[in-house]
């Protein structure tokens, strides 16, 4: 669930592209996507992706922009699991009593679809009006803290 800290926290993301030989020795451009949950500016974003991949033949950081998600839910604990995006929604009461709903994105690690439904099925119970709107793998290669 997310706090106050976590909920003003900043997050960018960052869009690598450099050349890697295939294995018929033909020059290809390859693309990396990453969500950093440290940067403090676009330029510290941008100086952290260059970093990343310092030694990588032809690399530019070709976009840094503001993300939308708002938690990393948890860590990675293999390299087979990939990140899976989700969009929840939690209903708050205002002071008039009307209903406002409150929509954020959440990364997490999962290894498919079927887990990832289950873990974000449990992470929801948090909520008291919390439901799942989206669901989604990433094409996000990796998370830097």
């Amino acid at each position: 669930m997310l706090n106050l800290k976590e909920k003003d926290k900043i997050m960018y993301e960052v869009k690598l592209n450099y050349t890697v030989v295939d294995e018929k020795g033909v020059d290809r451009s390859k693309t990396e996507n990453l969500i950093l949950e440290h940067a403090e500016s676009f330029a510290d974003a941008e100086q952290i992706g260059y970093d990343y991949g310092s030694g990588l033949t032809g690399l530019d950081v070709v976009a840094v922009k503001r993300s939308k998600i708002k938690e990393i839910a948890n860590e990675r604990t293999s390299d087979d699991e990939k990140i899976f995006l989700a969009t929840l929604v939690d209903v708050f009461l205002n002071e008039d009593g009307t209903e406002k709903p409150l929509k954020y994105t959440i990364a997490f690690f999962s290894k498919n679809m079927a887990s990832a439904n289950g873990y974000i099925n449990e992470y929801a119970k948090q909520g008291y009006n919390m439901s799942i709107t989206k669901i989604v793998e990433s094409s996000f290669n990796d998370v830097l803290k």
